[in-house]
Formats: structure tokens, C-alpha cells, sequence
């Protein structure tokens, strides 16, 4: 059974879809504000307890956005290190065809895990929803 729910905050949308295997986050528009972590952190925590009491991947899907300001990078971080740390499994999507997305998020390549419990990968210009 799928459940999808969806968080806004001014232009970012975070749209949560829980299926059998997997919790996805799929992040479209621009995350701008001055303290995202406000608005994301709480939601990524409830993902992190649903995965670790379901044993589902966490899926975060960034090839939508359209731009993230420096500080959003902090909470995406903090669930990267929580995860490798813990039981938590992560897969982070991101659009490489897209130079900023590229270079913010091939970065964060450092957090991979040799058991793929923490994945990065980039895709070339494949986003669905996307012409």
C-alpha cells in the first residue's frame, strides 16, 4: 500500500511516499530560507524512525530541485552521518547533468558505505515528471 504525503514550506516541497520497500523524498522548487533545517529536519527524523521501525530504504530523490541555498546542505548531512553510523539505509538521487547539483551533491560521495548502506548517485538528465 502506497502513502504519499506532502510538506511545503514557501517555495520547497517535500513530497513523502511510503511504499512497501522503500520511503521516498522527493524535493522540488528552491530551498532558500536563511534556517532550512527548521522546516527539513523534522521531517527527515520521522522518516528515519518510520525506516528504522519498518526496515525500509530511505530514498532521498533531489533530481527535481531546482535550488538549495548553502544551508541546506547541513541537514542532509547530519541524516548521511546519522545513517552510517546507524541501521538506517539511505539512497541519495541527483540530477548530474545539472552542474550545481553535481558538485554539491557528488561531495557528499564521502558518506557512501562499502555495503551501499549509504549510496550517492548521480543520473544523467533522466527526472520523471520532467520533459
Amino acid at each position: 500500500m502506497k502513502k504519499i504525503e506532502l510538506f511545503e514550506d514557501g517555495l520547497l516541497q517535500i513530497e513523502l511516499i511510503e511504499n512497501t520497500n522503500s520511503i521516498t523524498l522527493v524535493w522540488t522548487g528552491k530551498s532558500t530560507h536563511r534556517k532550512p533545517s527548521e522546516f527539513i529536519s523534522p521531517i527527515l527524523a520521522e522518516t528515519i524512525r518510520r525506516s528504522n521501525a519498518s526496515k525500509k530504504r530511505i530514498i532521498m530523490d533531489f533530481r527535481r530541485l531546482e535550488y538549495m541555498n548553502s544551508s541546506t546542505i547541513t541537514p542532509i548531512i547530519k541524516i548521511l552521518e546519522r545513517a552510517k553510523r546507524g541501521a538506517t539505509e539511505i539512497t541519495l538521487l541527483y540530477n548530474k547533468s545539472l552542474k550545481w547539483q553535481d558538485l554539491s551533491f557528488s561531495a557528499l560521495e564521502i558518506f557512501e558505505t562499502q555495503d551501499s548502506k549509504v549510496e550517492i548517485k548521480g543520473v544523467e538528465n533522466h527526472v520523471p515528471g520532467n520533459k
